[in-house]
């Protein structure tokens, strides 16, 4: 069984997450598998985020979409026999149990690599963008500011810093004329605050659960620990707490909305960039 206390250089809080939230992935991978609905290879690459956590991940290719080699291959492998091995049992801990401790190596690999996470420069903060596929800005949303959350302590910046990267946005891609967000966020009014009404009435709720973040980041607190409260509710109801969902609006409507409703933002910026 992997070690109850984490090995020197790995921080202990991101040590309980990865655990607590493996844990969770492999009863939704058992409880899915049951269903017949996708083979169990598609399971392990689509509809969880175990293998963002392993020391596989190279931060680019994901098996969703991209071939990662024999190595991963084999570990599906090895879960998809354990499942073989539990499928008929009334719970799922022995195969949580023997799933991480096969997962351990590779989870733990990446726990003394990586620390907290929050090492990389980012110009804005917990925002970051791309504009692949959909011809939009799209926009996603990590926690910088641990322990402290952006929804309530650092409201101000995370508001401020969204202004940014919508501006700088409208320079780099003039063209560009929607923001977008896919994330359970979404389904949160202070969340849904930063935007105009249009954003809400714009959300289409995604049916299925996907391997991102945007699904499952509903599960790592405001520290970077596992959600234990949301977790619990999750096997309760085998439902997401907060469903996960697509909003977009215009980006100068965003803009506008931004500097009415958060005038505290744009000093913010006002003095970010004076100092």
């Amino acid at each position: 069984m992997e070690a109850e206390h984490p090995a020197p250089g790995m921080d202990t809080v991101r040590c309980r997450y990865v655990r607590g939230f493996t844990r969770l992935s492999l009863w939704y991978l058992w409880r899915q598998a049951k269903t017949g609905s996708e083979p169990f290879s598609d399971l392990v690459n689509k509809r969880v985020n175990i293998y963002r956590n392993t020391s596989f991940y190279d931060g680019k290719r994901h098996p969703s979409g991209d071939d990662v080699g024999p190595e991963w291959t084999a570990v599906i492998e090895g879960l998809a026999a354990l499942y073989s091995l539990h499928k008929d049992d009334a719970a799922t801990d022995a195969f949580e149990e023997e799933g991480l401790n096969l997962l351990w190596p590779f989870l733990e690999a990446r726990l003394k690599a990586a620390g907290d996470g929050l090492s990389v420069e980012r110009p804005y903060e917990c925002w970051s963008y791309d504009y692949t596929g959909t011809g939009r800005l799209n926009i996603h949303i990590d926690n910088v500011y641990r322990p402290e959350s952006p929804l309530s302590e650092m409201y101000t910046p995370f508001a401020a810093s969204l202004i940014r990267i919508i501006r700088d946005s409208r320079t780099r891609r003039p063209e560009i004329r929607m923001v977008r967000c896919s994330s359970w966020m979404n389904s949160t009014p202070r969340f849904r605050s930063l935007f105009p009404a249009r954003w809400a009435e714009s959300e289409v709720v995604n049916p299925n659960i996907g391997y991102t973040m945007g699904h499952w980041g509903q599960f790592m607190d405001r520290r970077g620990d596992f959600h234990a409260g949301n977790g619990s509710r999750f096997r309760a109801t085998g439902t997401l707490p907060y469903p996960a969902s697509a909003c977009e609006c215009e980006i100068p409507e965003a803009l506008n909305h931004l500097t009415i409703r958060f005038p505290e933002a744009v000093e913010f910026n006002r003095r970010r960039t004076s100092d």
